[in-house]
Order: structure tokens, then sequence, then C-alpha cells
């Protein structure tokens, strides 16, 4: 199990690792007050939009996360980084140094933040907090393709629901490496199912050569009702975990 780490104020990336960031969003109002000037006057505007003050703080902590852990990689300030879309919606930071470029992919989920980055390889991630009430059984067979269904209500009725959220993450993080969010349909692709280990399988209506590796994440106790995915085009040999102060 990799370990999770204290960050350090210049953290160093090699070519073939991935890092993770782990950040907790129950933050307390001065500390939301700190961090609100970080953020752009796009991001600030969208925050302004949510009706609950918890959404709204969440969407704060999350994006402020994101900017100091980045900067934290660059010889710049957590507020002075630049963001665009990409051609489907995908952020990607602006930098005039390509040697200062970085991949990488924020994904939230109730409390919980996660961020992986990545120097020269799309990184998609997704968090899930799996202790909410919805409908799995429906959405399972409405989004799941019928190799996943078979495969997941073959196991023992009390493992199905938490394995469902674990091939959610997986086909989230899968249309996140490719930058498709949800101009991809979960139902065009197939990905392994616990107690089988992450992987993509294939497409449903057509051939890739391209290769993703996926990994599961394994929390600390206290975040045991979450589960997350990684998945890194064209693999990775090294992986660190940070937990955000």
């Amino acid at each position: 199990m990799t370990p999770w780490l204290i960050p350090s104020q210049n953290n160093s990336l090699e070519e073939d690792e991935v890092h993770i960031w782990l950040a907790h969003l129950t933050v307390s109002p001065p500390r939301i007050k700190q961090y609100y000037p970080l953020l752009s006057n796009e991001e600030k505007e969208r925050s302004e939009r949510f009706v609950h003050f918890i959404h709204r703080k969440r969407f704060i902590a999350s994006h402020s996360f994101m900017r100091t852990a980045l900067a934290t990689y660059l010889p710049c300030n957590a507020e002075d980084l630049i963001f665009k879309k990409a051609e489907k919606g995908k952020p990607v930071l602006v930098s005039q140094k390509p040697s200062e470029s970085l991949h990488f992919n924020l994904s939230h989920s109730h409390n919980l933040a996660l961020l992986a980055i990545s120097k020269n390889k799309a990184v998609g991630i997704d968090v899930e907090y799996m202790d909410r009430k919805n409908e799995w059984k429906k959405i399972i067979q409405r989004f799941f393709t019928p190799e996943e269904q078979q495969a997941l209500f073959s196991l023992p009725e009390d493992q199905q629901q938490q394995a469902f959220f674990k091939v959610w993450t997986r086909k989230e993080a899968h249309m996140k490496v490719i930058g498709e969010g949800l101009y991809l349909s979960p139902t065009q692709f197939t990905v392994s199912v616990p107690p089988e280990q992450p992987a993509f399988i294939h497409y449903t209506n057509k051939k890739t050569d391209r290769h993703w590796q996926m990994q599961d994440i394994v929390f600390q106790e206290m975040f045991k009702d979450y589960c997350g995915c990684l998945s890194v085009e064209d693999g990775f040999s090294g992986l660190k975990q940070f937990v955000f102060p």
C-alpha cells in the first residue's frame, strides 16, 4: 500500500511518476476567506452561483487546494496560475515554458478532494462517497455494459453496492483521462469489476491501440467511506501520495 506523505514546499516530479494529493474539504469560515483570493475571477463567479453555502465552500476549498498543490511544482504563486479548457472541457494549465507544463485532474465528492499530477502523461482520477443513498441497481442497468452487469450481479449480494462504486470510479477515471467527460457514454466501454484489479478492457464499438494503467486508491481508515481510482495514459512506474495540510 502506498503511504500518504506530508508534502514539501517544492516538490520534485519524475518523468514516469504520478503524484496524488488528498484534501479534506471541511474547513472553517476563516480559512475560506483565506482561500477565496487565490481563485480567478471566473472561479469566483462560479462559486457565487451555488445556492447552498456548503457547496460554495467545497468549491472554493477544492479549487484553492488544486492551485496551491500545483504551485508547489512551479516557480509561481497559486493565484497566478492560468487555466483554460481543452476542446471537450477538460481544464489544462497554461504555461509559457514547456518545461513547466503539468498534466492534472481534480475530483471531489462530499468532503474529500483528490488531485492527480503528472509531468508528461494524461491523468484521470475519480473519488466517490459511498455512504449515500442512490438507486445503484438502476444505475448499473442503465449505464454499465452487459459484461459489467453480469460480473457485478454475480457477486454476493452484500458485495454488490461497494463493487458498483468501485466500477463507477474506474469508468469516470477513464472518461477523464481521455478528456471526453460527458461526451463519452459509460455504456461505450468496459472496465474490470472487483475483485479483479482495475483495468480498461475494451470499447464496445471500436478498437484502440492506446494503453491506460489503472490503480484503485487505498484511503486511510478515516476515509473508509470513500473509494477512488487513478488512470494514466501509457502507464507509470512511480506513485507518491500526499495529504494536503
